[in-house]
């Protein structure tokens, strides 16, 4: 079968949704957004008061996902879970990754609760969209862009090169928040 399943990645607040409409875009690919879809198709187990969220029914958005992706061919998906996804499916996973603090800044200005603030920034430091996408898709298929600083469009022209391989990037290598921050600066997100 002829198709290409292109999935941006990462944690709420840095940038997924922007960058795939965009990538969409450029590409002439349909464009998802996983939550959205949840929401909208009414594909939810139920909401967690705790977390302030949705929960997913997993099944029922996968198999929805596996439709459009049968209908479009052409996909660019754009979630925070890339890991519920079937790995046969996908060709890529780009990984948007922000500056911790930035990140929280972002996610304070969308008037968040501090314990879902800290809870994703968290999540950022500690790599988990990453991780999780490498244990799901293997590390060929995952590239992480640090786009701390940078424009849709300087970011649209990485994962150009990465689709084209024509670029620097190593797959499966990880941005290390760890090495950068300062051990109080980390604990101060726990939850």
């Amino acid at each position: 079968m002829n198709r290409k399943v292109i999935v941006i990645a990462g944690t709420p607040g840095v940038g997924k949704t922007s960058v795939s409409e965009r990538l969409a875009s450029v590409f002439g690919y349909r464009y998802v957004n996983l939550s959205k879809l949840a929401i909208e198709k009414n594909l939810l187990s139920h909401y967690d008061e705790d977390r302030q969220t949705y929960v997913i029914d997993e099944t029922s958005l996968v198999n929805e996902v596996l439709r459009i992706i049968n209908e479009y061919k052409y996909v660019v998906i754009d979630t925070h879970y890339p890991e519920i996804l079937p790995p046969d499916i996908v060709d890529l996973v780009i990984v948007l990754r922000l500056n911790p603090f930035i990140l929280e800044n972002k996610l304070r200005e969308r008037g968040w609760s501090g314990r879902k603030v800290n809870e994703n920034v968290m999540a950022e430091i500690l790599s988990i969209v990453t991780v999780n996408a490498i244990e799901r898709f293997g590390e060929n298929k995952v590239f992480e862009i640090d786009v701390t600083g940078r424009t849709v469009d300087e970011i649209i022209e990485i994962i150009i090169d990465i689709v084209e391989n024509k670029c620097k990037h190593t797959p499966g290598q990880i941005i290390d928040w760890l090495t950068v921050l300062k051990p109080e600066e980390i604990t101060r997100y726990e939850y």
